[in-house]
């Protein structure tokens, strides 16, 4: 595992993906998959959250399509008072695409703004239920400026951007697309 750079699921009935765990009398470091970029996920049905991919601390590309029951990518529930071990301490430092198509129950990526150093494009397509990205003013400041794709406009109407400055700032990196590839 440990040499894994690509994972890709799809069509499958995997309710939950769990890397590692820890059980009241013993204590389990969790595994990170160190060399894993990019996660594909689609068409699986009963995955409800992807918080596994905190142990994912290289990962540059997150694609996920046709998840019907996902309403969270890193569950809060989960990490609250979780242990630190072997787990990325900030999520999705090295991501660069985000592509969420087909999310009808998806209500948040992460519960707060981070910081994306290398996040270069988000796609957002049928995600009807997603109203916030976890982007602040500070967000997005390693370089290239970010792209946000989407093809439903009344989508980015109801966005709810963390402050006004937000706003302004990547309301303008926003782009409609009508479809994505």
């Amino acid at each position: 595992m440990e040499q894994l750079r690509k994972i890709v699921i799809k069509s499958c009935g995997v309710e939950e993906i769990e890397i590692g765990r820890v059980s009241y009398d013993t204590f389990l470091i969790k595994p990170t998959l160190k060399n894993l970029s990019s996660v594909i996920i689609t068409g699986c049905d009963g995955l409800k959250d992807l918080t596994w991919l905190l142990f994912v601390p290289k990962l540059a590309h997150l694609k996920l399509q046709r998840l019907d029951e996902v309403e969270e990518i890193i569950s809060e529930k989960r990490t609250t008072g979780e242990q630190n071990a072997g787990r990325t301490k900030t999520p999705f430092d090295k991501l660069e695409r985000l592509e969420l198509s087909n999310l009808p129950m998806l209500r948040s990526i992460y519960r707060t703004p981070l910081l994306f150093p290398c996040l270069k494009k988000i796609g957002v397509e049928r995600c009807p239920t997603l109203r916030k990205l976890p982007l602040s003013s500070g967000s997005c400041l390693g370089g290239d400026e970010l792209v946000i794709s989407y093809s439903d406009d009344e989508w980015i109407e109801r966005v709810q951007w963390e402050d006004k400055a937000t706003e302004e700032r990547f309301l303008l990196c926003c782009e409609k697309v009508w479809s994505f590839p």
